[in-house]
Formats: C-alpha cells, structure tokens, sequence
C-alpha cells in the first residue's frame, strides 16, 4: 500500500404584453405568445408582472401622477445554438411611451442598454431584473434567459431524430455504467464522460439534458464501447444554468432496423451553487510519487519531480492551508514548502528515522506533527508519543501529548479538532486542540470498534472543516489498515455527541444498482474532507476500487481511483447524508491511486 515496489421541450407560454419570436437570429415583437425558431415556446416559468408605482397627488411627494409599467413586464431570451436577438423594452406612463433612465441588476447574464434594448451577454440561462425610473417613478420587469442547444453528431436523419425523441420503453439490454443517478456535481469542474454498456455497432443516441432553463439535446452515434463527453463550454454554460438545481438526463437509444427508439437512462444530478475549493494531493502508487490535481484541471501536476525530488514520496499528509506537505516515505524531505516547492526539513538531520512522520498528522497551519501510533500500518510509522514542531523537528512539551500515543491523527481545518483512533481500545476518539498553547484537551471516545469483525476497524479519520463531524472507513482489523487486504465502508461520526455514527450508505452504493453488480461494492477507503464548504455540502475525496464506466473495468486490484462525494453540510443523526459520488476529474486511470488528501490551493489567500 505504502511501499514504492508495488425532456423534453418547453410548453406554450404567454408573456405580458408582448413575445420574442427567434428565426435565423431575427427579432419579432407581436404582442402574443413568445415562441422559439423551432415552434416550441418556453415559457416564462413564473415570471413576475411588472409592479405598477402610483402617486397620490394629495401626499405632497411631487412628480408626475399617473402608472408607470415596463411593457412586456415579463420576457424570455432564448439562447439558441448561441444566437440571442436582444429585446426592446418600453416604459410607459398610463399607456403613453416615456423616456425612462434604465438600470438592470449586476449579473453576467445579460444588461439593459439607456435606450431599453435588453441583451443576454453571458451565454447561460437564468433570471435578472430590470428597472425603468421616470421622475419619481419606478417600474421593473423580469429577463427570463433560456439556454437551447441542438447539435448532430454523425449519420442521423430527420426520421432516425423523430424516433430518437419519441422514445418511452426502457431498453433491455443497454445501462449507463457512469455518472451515477442522484449525485452531487460541483460547477468549476470538466464535465462527466457519459459511459453506457451493452449496445451494439451503429445505434444511435439522444442525449438530452432538460432544466427548467435549458434544453440541450446532442444527437450522436457511439460506437461499443460507448461514451459521450459534452464540448466543455456548453457544460459550462449549463452548469452555471443549472447552479443551486436539479440537472436531467435521458439518454435515447436507436437500433439499426428498429422502428423505434429506447430509454437507456432517465437521471437527475444536483449541480452544486458554488465550485470545488482546494487541491487534492495523493499517492499515485505506480509511480511511486505524490501527485497534485488543482481545482478544474484535466490532469495531475507532477510538482515534486518540478522541485527536484522524484524519488519515493509517500505516507504523506498536507496541512489544510495548502502550504506544508509532511512525507514519510524514503526521500530525504520530511517537511515540504508546498508555496516555495522546495523542502523545508529533513528529519534524520536532527537524529529521527526517515519513516518516523509517515501518515502523520499535521495542524491546519502547518506548525506541528503527531506522529501516528499505529505501527501495523505498510510504511510503518515512527509511532513516538507526543507532539513535534513541523519546522524543526524538535518535541514540544506539556501538549497534552505526553506518553500518549494517536493511531491516525488528523486535525481538523478549523483547526479545533484533533481526531484519532485509540492506540489500546481502537476507538474513534477526539481532543480539542489550542493551535496558540500548541495542546490538546477533554479527550472524547465517540464510537467503538463493535463487535463485527468484517467490520472492527476504524480507519483513517478525517474531520470535516468546522470540526462538528468525522468521517472514516471500517474494515477487518488490522487487514483494514491496507486497501489490498480487506473491503472497506465509508461512515461518519459527530464529533460531540458519542454513538452518533452514520453509515454512508449512498456513497458507498450499497443499493445502488452498479452494472457491475457487487463487484463494485465495499471498496471505499481513506475519506478526507475538504478544508471549505461550498454550495451547501461538504465535499469528501476517497480511494475507491470500484468500476469506472467502461474505462477502468478490471478487478478490484486492478482498480483504484480517487472518487469524490457531497455531504449535507449539516448532518442530522441516524440520516444519511451523503451523495452518490463521482470519478475525480484530471487523473491517470491507468494508475492505481489512493489516499487524497485536499487542502487550501497553495497560494490561496485564506491559506
């Protein structure tokens, strides 16, 4: 483990007072029902009607008497392959055209012009108010945007995309091996490969993905075994569409010489408000290196080797503010400035065994080490009680530390929390932690080993940010401590209230239906949280030798790759709170990888 040697369209919709008609990127104002180039009609899915502002002369507040409306109230921009006609609004004093003062709300979907002419200039859907000021008078109007796109890929006729779109019966042999129905997928990364199996040479596909502000629909064939990746800017724009929402995906399968077309899958993801935050750091055990991927990035960074070491780094950890990475393996770097890329400490150079700091744990801000405790771990660790300054190597005194020995610390990035596994009792267990007194206190046993012995266990715990929750994995004891060795479960465990443990059923799949079946089940290890929350979860990374679509299918010591998974940043006990996970983008998959670390980026302010 730690050796080197190893749907559909929009309905008819009436806005007020007036409709934008798109044809061939042409503007025209009817006065009627709005209606796309296609002769579909999205409609304004609720938009409010302008608000009316009335002066009562009596009130002594001056300016003109009378109605002030935006005509139309409300209106819908369709963004149609990219083509946005712009739309003129007018405002009117009891029915009478005035020359108004525009403004529009600050938003990169669109804006209004001095003259009322409303464009959409973000290239994604979503919602934006305008206002009209005349004298004291004030009226707004709502700017639907709604993101359309149609693109054919290959040999598909007008016939084989009426069959295609007509279809309802659920295909027998056909599954979508990837993305996973019900997962959480942040904005900011490269979009999901769809995957599917047990097609046939020359079918062809709808792939449609509907929200109520977008209607995408990609026309394709793709050949056994079958994939498709959306262009990456019009993920983008649908991500940002779909931001905070529900994402669905259908995905139509045509079969040479039938008369009609298959479901293959009808899926919903939740894209996340708000992107990912932090690298992710992590051993890429075929090559012997840790490796780091950056946020968005569609591959790994290969730092160490940049900054002159390309020996065996591993059994590392990384301080959550992204600027100190602590390694255990054989190099002669202990401490390594993640900002400088240079190494900070060599620990044999003040008398400690190279290994002594493998799988450490290591402060938020990167001031001290504790060393792990649990010797049977692959390395192994230096096992030394105590607590040591990450810069000099030097022990610390009165730290709370003193004789007692961690298995497995790990801080939390609030840097308030000191997780551990029991040295003796194997429990989860928790201290405060003092970063200026640089000391430990009120030592809390959470959840004990139990009695399960497929299940006795606990590994790896890792706190999430505010310190309130541990997640962690269970196997055999001590086959546990090694992912070739035994299956491992992902749980999680409050961090103040003692037997509130969780078991995270949906990141794990225990009910999920895998095409792969339970091959693909009770491979999950090493779970570390990231050191922010965003978009309302916290995110989780963690080693998985699960099947990866039909891209990495081999057996489970064939396969191991990091996976990523949304947790409701606010777990309630006995609920589970975890997401379907996803494949992290930017990695190898013809290396095996594991145990993630994520931490701040390293020249990240809040570092």
């Amino acid at each position: 483990m730690f050796g080197c040697s190893d749907d559909g369209s929009r309905g008819d919709g009436t806005a007020a007072s007036a409709s934008v008609t798109m044809s061939g990127g042409s503007l025209t104002q009817t006065g009627g029902a709005s209606e796309a180039s296609t002769g579909e009609s999205p409609p304004t899915t609720g938009a409010p009607t302008s608000t009316p502002t009335t002066v009562d002369p009596s009130s002594g507040g001056g300016g003109p008497e009378g109605v002030l409306v935006i005509d139309p109230a409300a209106v819908m921009i369709v963004i149609d392959n990219g083509a946005a006609p712009a739309v003129q609004l007018t405002a009117k004093l009891d029915g009478a055209p005035v020359k108004a003062t525009w403004s529009s709300e600050a938003t990169f979907l669109g804006k209004v012009d001095d003259n009322g002419v409303v464009t959409a200039s973000g290239g994604f859907g979503g919602h934006f108010g305008v206002e009209a000021s005349y004298d004291s008078l004030k009226a707004d109007a709502d700017v639907e945007v709604f993101l359309k796109h149609e693109l054919v890929i290959g040999d598909i006729t007008d016939a084989d995309k009426q069959l295609l779109d007509g279809a309802v019966d659920q295909d027998p042999t056909a599954q979508l091996a990837y993305p996973y129905d019900g997962m959480v997928f942040p904005t900011g990364l490269p979009a999901p490969e769809l995957m599917w199996n047990g097609t046939t040479a020359g079918d062809k596909y709808l792939v449609h993905y509907t929200h109520e502000l977008l209607d995408v629909k990609i026309y394709t064939t793709a050949e056994p075994p079958s994939r498709y990746l959306i262009d990456q800017a019009i993920w983008d724009a649908m991500a940002k569409t779909v931001a905070g929402g529900e994402l669905k995906l259908r995905i139509h399968r045509l079969v040479l010489g039938q008369p009609s077309a298959t479901v293959i899958s009808d899926d919903a993801w939740t894209i996340s408000a708000e992107p990912l935050i932090g690298s992710v750091y992590y051993w890429a055990n075929s090559l012997g290196r840790v490796l780091r991927i950056n946020p968005g990035a569609n591959a790994p960074e290969d730092f160490l080797a940049a900054g002159g070491q390309n020996g065996c780094s591993t059994c590392h950890s990384v301080s959550a503010n992204g600027r100190t990475l602590i390694l255990g393996g054989d190099i002669s770097v202990s401490n390594w400035d993640l900002a400088s890329n240079a190494s900070k400490l060599d620990i044999t150079g003040v008398g400690k065994p190279i290994r002594d700091w493998a799988m450490a744990g290591v402060s938020a801000d990167g001031a001290v080490v504790v060393e792990n405790g649990e010797t049977s771990l692959p390395g192994p660790p230096g096992g030394h009680d105590g607590m040591w300054d990450a810069l000099t190597g030097t022990k610390l005194a009165n730290t709370g530390l003193d004789g007692i020995l961690l298995n497995m610390p790990a801080f939390s990035a609030n840097n308030k929390k000191l997780a551990f596994v029991d040295h003796n009792s194997h429990a989860l267990s928790v201290y405060d932690f003092d970063e200026a007194l640089k000391q430990v206190t009120n030592p809390l046993e959470l959840v004990t080993p139990g009695n399960d012995p497929a299940l006795n266990g606990i590994t790896f715990p890792s706190v999430m940010p505010d310190g309130s929750w541990i997640t962690y994995h269970r196997g055999a004891y001590p086959n546990s401590l090694d992912t070739r060795l035994s299956q491992g479960f992902l749980y999680l465990a409050s961090s103040s209230m003692p037997g509130a443990e969780i078991r995270l059923a949906n990141a794990n799949g225990d009910v999920y239906p895998f095409v792969a079946g339970d091959r693909d089940r009770g491979w999950n290890y090493e779970p570390t949280f990231a050191p922010r929350n965003s978009g309302g979860y916290a995110w989780v990374v963690f080693t998985s030798r699960r099947t990866f679509g039909n891209r990495s299918v081999g057996t489970k010591d064939e396969v191991k790759q990091l996976w990523m998974m949304a947790i409701d940043e606010n777990p309630m006990p006995g609920v589970d709170p975890s997401h379907p996970p996803f494949w992290m983008p930017g990695q190898d998959v013809t290396t095996l990888n594991m145990r993630g670390f994520w931490a701040l980026e390293k020249d990240d302010p809040g570092g």
